[in-house]
């Protein structure tokens, strides 16, 4: 039996299961060293000695002298189940498929929980400096369709940059590049020696087994789709939004009443599994996949960022006119967590008459006990899906040449499909008429807990509160109480906060999901490794060290 089964195979799981190959070894900095670069942007001097500036200690992943005495931690057996039976295969296959030139988020935001710099170190022993993308100090653009005025740097920060040049502000302060990523990925395997408790299967069902008394889960037994069963006695939900049944379909799809080509109308996650069901096939495939045919008509739905590849794309592909229909205004984001990812150390926001920045909103949510509340702060710092300046930036030439139609504040209220042209006839809401051969939904995919089969199973056995789809779990990430069912990315979000399906939140979740299963391994009662309200709001903010950008 397993101590630990993880399902699947992303960055968030390659983040806790390099913790658990080494249970071990000491995390990657200390409190006071992850939120140095908060206290820098705050200080008033005038200079920073770094030279003579003496480093924290290294500190144990247990912080009490009780916890601390029942390391080292006994090893853990787990494995890892991936439909595709590769790391991070479904995510380098959507950034291939999207042609996503680079992350959108920084350096410091990575899968090594062990070193906090440990990308920008892979950077200088790869020679591979060319390879990241620098954010403009100062990024500006104004048109009938979209407003972005970003000045990137405070004069205090701007002082600060003055102390470390060249290099080191460039390690800083960019994105690093697709290829760069997936080759960091494959790198920290190979260095954990992680494929080898990587199985490839499909997970069909989870069912608990429970105790005489039927109060706690015995074990898991997770069913694959060949038949297989697994028992562990813990088992993490690491999926992400990547299956086609997650996919958010407006209800005039729905609604459709004519049979139509599939090919006519697609939705973006079908792209993300374009090049790893081809590489599971055993074919080659290279470029972008089919988005449109050559002289065809396209419209795309949706105002993320998805949306604004898929257009870039069509385009290239010799598409003769993409219509944009957006149902609110064309965000402009440098990030897609509002300004909050961005604001700690960098930026400042006003908050109900008070001006906080990104320390304070994540004090205010950690210390929020509301999950109602909790949930309206997460959707105020997504605000939907937004555009980065630069892929908006690419797309102003088709919209001066007439290529590009944007439709904001505006849905698709019918669509019908006319066998004898081959082409949808679209109504939108304001009242115009749209004829064309391809429709793209790029409306991204929502995540419910009481709709994924997968869990249909642990709700029945153990039902617990659902917020608009999310779960209220647990702080430590646990389903509840006697059901060892840890959750990941936006499933964690009324815990993790607005960051959780990002890098961000990987490295968040990974830690507290980490500490709880060495904690119960470990044999700790949880009165051992209870911490006063103020201290775990402080600790959780510490594991959002990879926002601190200085």
């Amino acid at each position: 039996m397993l101590d630990v089964l993880i399902i699947g195979g992303g960055p968030h799981a390659l983040t806790l299961a390099t913790l658990l190959s080494k249970p071990e070894k000491p995390l990657c900095q200390s409190s006071a060293d992850i939120l140095q670069g908060i206290q820098l942007s705050k200080t008033k001097a005038k200079s920073v000695d770094y030279k003579n500036k003496k480093r924290q200690p290294i500190r144990p992943v247990f912080d009490t002298k009780n916890e601390a005495k029942c390391l080292p931690c006994p090893p853990l057996h787990f494995k890892v189940v991936d439909s595709y039976g590769k790391w991070t295969s479904l995510w380098e296959s959507q950034f291939t498929a999207l042609n996503i030139p680079h992350l959108r988020s920084h350096t410091l935001v990575h899968t090594d929980p062990f070193n906090k710099k440990a990308l920008q170190d892979f950077v200088l022993e790869q020679n591979r400096e060319d390879e990241l993308n620098c954010l403009p100090e100062k990024m500006y653009i104004q048109d009938e369709n979209a407003f972005f005025n970003d000045n990137r740097l405070g004069k205090k920060d701007k002082k600060l940059l003055s102390t470390t040049k060249g290099l080191q502000k460039n390690l800083y302060f960019s994105l690093p590049g697709t290829q760069l990523s997936i080759d960091f990925f494959q790198g920290q395997v190979r260095k954990f020696d992680l494929d080898s408790v990587l199985i490839r299967a499909t997970v069909d069902r989870i069912i608990p087994v429970l105790t005489e008394d039927e109060s706690k889960v015995k074990f898991f037994k997770v069913t694959l789709h060949t038949g297989e069963n697994i028992e562990a006695k813990t088992v993490i939900m690491a999926t992400g939004p990547s299956r086609s049944q997650m996919a958010n379909i407006p209800c005039w799809v729905r609604a459709i009443q004519e049979s139509y080509p599939e090919e006519s109308l697609q939705h973006t996650v079908q792209l993300m599994h374009y090049f790893c069901t081809h590489e599971k096939m055993g074919e080659s495939s290279s470029g972008s996949p089919p988005v449109c045919q050559m002289g065809q008509r396209v419209m795309v739905v949706g105002g993320g960022l998805t949306s604004a590849h898929i257009i870039s794309i069509a385009l290239k592909q010799g598409a003769c006119h993409v219509t944009w229909v957006l149902r609110k205004h064309l965000q402009l984001k440098q990030f897609d967590v509002g300004d909050i990812e961005s604001l700690i150390g960098r930026y400042s926001h006003v908050e109900h008459g008070i001006k906080m920045d990104g320390l304070a909103y994540l004090r205010q949510f950690y210390n929020e006990r509301s999950l109602h509340k909790r949930l309206a702060m997460i959707k105020q710092a997504r605000k939907g899906g937004a555009v980065t300046p630069e892929a908006y930036a690419q797309l102003q030439p088709f919209i001066q040449s007439g290529k590009l139609l944007i439709r904001a504040h505006c849905q698709v209220a019918e669509a019908k499909w006319c066998y004898q042209s081959q082409r949808w006839r679209v109504s939108l809401c304001s009242r115009e008429q749209w004829g064309g051969e391809k429709i793209w939904l790029a409306t991204g995919c929502k995540l419910d807990t009481t709709q994924d089969p997968l869990l249909s199973d642990i709700m029945t056995k153990f039902p617990i509160q659902v917020l608009e789809g999310w779960p209220c779990i647990t702080e430590s990430l646990q389903w509840t109480a006697g059901c060892p069912l840890y959750m990941m990315g936006q499933y964690a979000a009324l815990q993790v906060g607005p960051h959780a399906v990002n890098l961000a939140g990987g490295q968040a979740a990974s830690i507290r999901i980490f500490k709880d299963i060495i904690a119960q391994h470990s044999g700790l009662d949880e009165s051992t490794s209870e911490r006063m309200e103020k201290t775990r709001t402080e600790e959780y903010i510490s594991h959002m060290h990879g926002l601190m950008w200085l």
